[in-house]
């Protein structure tokens, strides 16, 4: 689901807990058309409603549409005829159809406020805030397939095509113009190039994406990495081989280049350098490898851990700068800490100084199986590190790489692991197999649990975690319980869920809680680092950083008005975790009620007119956006 901020959706059926009369909604908006999709504005709060015919904005605070866009206010724009002829040539080409975007669907481009959609077999792409439509496929000759934003400069960089030739596309945001279009292959090329990529992407993890660095792009398209220049769109090279992806050092002199080691269907990793001015291999050997971790730029040098290998190498010739790797197979993560490496490796970890030389004289175990997932390993306190991983949970002195407690917290293995850390007092508050377990920096025995469930109706779906100053509260689709810090159990209400059918149970990541989430998984980490060996800021624009403000300063839409908005709904969104949303049944039908995690008291139940509801949970102000037909209905929730 893309772009959707949605603080709970707990798909289950309601069973008991407070009961009271239904409320009617508290505005109710008519639209033309049933609704089709609706999506939460997450920088100003607006729901942008798509209907059949039309794209609208309405904003909850004045209970007015800002800005419609028709079919005709598309269709209007160019040639009709052309954008038809570009979708039947594209339709003649294998892959082509599958990788272009339903028409049922829009959503936000990443990392920007601007909405991409189709109407009318053309593709447009509206800014979210104004109503604009900056790019229209019926202007031009193309199609679009892929779009990349550049929040630096306000511009989008296109994956396009017509049927026949494919182009790269530099679309400027802010005067709606094309500024220039780059051939970049055929159809003939690029057909068994994008249908392989569509069949190979989940398998061999290509990621597309752009960085403009200096005066050049650097984009990759279905596994080919371009070097374009940023003026005039020129191709300075392009890579022979197809890639997983790519990173361009800070120095702006070395590409940073992971692909396949093996066949097509390989799922090991090799790495190289490859030179930015001319694309060619600076190494004479890569480093293949089952899959790497960890990258850390020091300028001159590059930190690489994979799954065998942990060292430095030189830039400009590959060479090893540690004598020996560090110690361990099965690297999977690497976590930085000042100066020094903990790192874990198969079953256990350990602590290395920046020079590779260990600082325990042993490996910590910190499971009894390589592959137990690790939801939790880091620093806390003064000089803790703490573990949960899918066995075991304890503390290890940091400086001698001891055991506080004697013995571990045993996990039972089958059961999730969910935990909630207070950082202010460094308090955990853990839940596993109907245990809730608390400890602290400074716990130095074995903590016992403080509360034990009877019986959890689905445990094995607990899937969330929220800490309070109360305690915590526990949900997942068969239930919703109340944990008080001194074990007593607030509240405990169970649901069945409705019609037999599996749902997944869904929390906005932007509330910033700390959730059970694994870091056994091997995604690539790249940071950078200055001749100090401190951090950098590296990486890609969000809808709330500088850049981004930037652009949309630059577009025309960000200004004294809506910043301070933006800032006061990322703070909310950060802080407010009051309530869980509950799809249940009644006797009279289907309905969404709003649990209040405080108490586990039910305080709102709205009607609902099927099991697969489209609705829109506003984390800011628990407002619920519901559609019923052509009606938008809004349920306040302050």
């Amino acid at each position: 689901m893309k772009a959707k901020m949605i603080l709970f959706l707990v798909a289950t059926l309601f069973s008991g807990a407070t009961l009271f009369a239904q409320r009617p909604a508290d505005v109710v908006i008519p639209f033309s058309q049933d609704i089709q999709q609706i999506l939460l504005n997450p920088v100003n709060g607006h729901v942008i409603v798509k209907e059949k015919e039309v794209i609208s904005d309405y904003n909850p605070e004045t209970q007015k549409t800002e800005w419609t866009l028709n079919k005709k206010d598309v269709v209007n724009v160019g040639v009709f005829e052309q954008a038809q002829k570009v979708l039947a040539a594209l339709e003649s080409v294998a892959g082509m159809v599958d990788a272009l975007q339903s028409d049922d669907d829009i959503y936000f481009v990443p990392g920007s406020f601007y909405v991409r959609a189709v109407l009318e077999n053309r593709d447009i792409i509206i800014n979210s805030l104004t109503g604009q439509i900056v790019f229209n496929s019926g202007t031009t000759d193309y199609r679009i397939l892929e779009s990349q934003f550049l929040p630096e400069t306000n511009e989008f960089l296109l994956l396009a095509g017509d049927g026949k030739i494919f182009y790269a596309v530099l679309w400027d945001l802010q005067t709606g113009k094309e500024m220039w279009k780059t051939e970049i292959g055929t159809a003939a090329s690029m057909a068994s190039i994008i249908k392989n990529a569509l069949l190979l992407k989940n398998d061999n993890n290509t990621e597309d994406k752009t960085e403009l660095k200096g005066e050049a792009i650097y984009s990759s398209f279905n596994g080919i990495l371009y070097k374009l220049n940023k003026d005039t769109g020129a191709i300075l090279w392009k890579s022979t081989d197809k890639i997983n992806t790519f990173y361009v050092s800070q120095t702006g002199h070395n590409i940073i280049v992971i692909k396949n080691s093996g066949g097509l269907l390989s799922s090991k990793q090799a790495l190289n350098i490859w030179n930015s001015q001319d694309g060619k291999a600076v190494w004479k050997d890569d480093i293949k490898t089952k899959y790497i971790i960890y990258l850390e730029d020091w300028s001159d040098k590059i930190l690489v851990a994979h799954n065998s290998g942990f060292n430095f190498y030189n830039y400009a010739d590959g060479k090893k700068i540690w004598k020996k790797d560090a110690k361990g197979d099965d690297i999977k993560r690497i976590i930085p800490i000042g100066q020094d490496y903990l790192y874990i490796a198969d079953k256990e970890m350990n602590l290395i100084d920046q020079n590779g030389q260990n600082k325990w004289k042993k490996f910590v175990e910190i499971s009894d199986n390589a592959d137990d997932p690790i939801y939790f390993l880091d620093v806390i306190g003064d000089n803790q590190v703490a573990y949960l991983t899918g066995t075991y949970g304890n503390l290890v002195d940091y400086t001698s790489g001891k055991k506080i407690w004697k013995k571990n917290i045993d996990f039972e293995k089958d059961r999730p692991v969910l935990y909630a850390l207070d950082e202010a007092t460094n308090t955990f508050l853990v839940y596993n197999d109907k245990k809730v377990y608390k400890f602290d920096s400074k716990t130095t025995e074995r903590p016992e649990p403080i509360a034990k469930l009877k019986k959890v109706k689905d445990e094995k779906n607990i899937s969330d975690i929220g800490l309070f100053d109360w305690g915590v509260s526990l949900a997942g689709e068969g239930d919703v319980i109340g944990v008080g810090s001194d074990g007593t159990i607030k509240y405990h209400n169970t649901y069945d869920e409705p019609g037999g059918s599996k749902r997944k149970f869904m929390k906005t990541a932007a509330i910033g809680l700390k959730t059970a989430k694994s870091v056994s998984q091997t995604e690539v980490v790249f940071l950078a680092k200055n001749e100090k060996g401190e951090f950098i800021e590296t990486g890609r624009a969000n809808l709330f950083d500088k850049k981004t403000q930037q652009a949309g300063s630059a577009a025309g839409v960000v200004g004294d008005v809506l910043l301070p908005r933006v800032t006061a709904r990322f703070n909310a969104m950060k802080a407010n975790n009051a309530h869980a949303f509950v799809l249940a049944k009644s006797p009279n039908g289907p309905v969404l009620i709003k649990v209040r995690k405080a108490d586990g008291t039910e305080v709102d139940k709205i009607d609902i007119d099927n099991n697969k509801p489209i609705y829109e949970v506003d984390p800011v102000n628990d407002n619920v956006y519901y559609v019923f037909k052509n009606e938008l209905r809004t349920y306040s929730g302050q």
